[in-house]
């Protein structure tokens, strides 16, 4: 187990695609503070695409050997930006976080909303025009039943 835990450490989920488009997909990329999320789903995606590890089991190794603290240590030089990077990155937070700004509703207010003829919030309105025509007729032949023959 040990040779799996040593490449799982030395594998690089930056140059990996895959990884980097489910962290931009997850909203992850921004988040440096949360070591432990990040390291969660490192283990995820290695258990998933690479090969099978023990989440738990790599964990206690990782305790034992220092490899958390050389994992902390790689991703604060990583993401330490300069502070002219770490004001565009603040207020790409805040925009963000203003325009996806989402209410948890219960399903008891959201019927409540679309009784109501309410739009409820967080759904995107689609533009649905009758077309008003007559149906044509199918223009493929019925396929047989096994107990029909041809």
């Amino acid at each position: 187990m040990e040779t799996v835990f040593s490449r799982f450490d030395s594998y690089n989920f930056e140059t990996d695609q895959r990884f980097v488009d489910g962290l931009k997909t997850l909203n992850m990329s921004d988040r440096s503070g949360e070591r432990t999320e990040l390291l969660d789903l490192k283990l995820f995606f290695y258990n998933r695409f690479v090969e099978p590890i023990e989440q738990h089991s790599y964990k206690t190794w990782s305790s034992s050997h220092g490899t958390a603290s050389k994992f902390a240590a790689e991703h604060q030089d990583q993401r330490a930006p300069s502070h002219s990077d770490s004001n565009v990155c603040e207020n790409r937070r805040t925009e963000t976080s203003a325009n996806t700004q989402t209410t948890h509703l219960s399903f008891a207010e959201v019927m409540q909303l679309v009784q109501d003829g309410k739009e409820v919030p967080g759904v995107s309105k689609l533009d649905i025009q009758p077309c008003n025509q007559s149906p044509t007729p199918s223009q493929m032949q019925r396929a047989l039943k096994p107990w029909e023959t041809a």
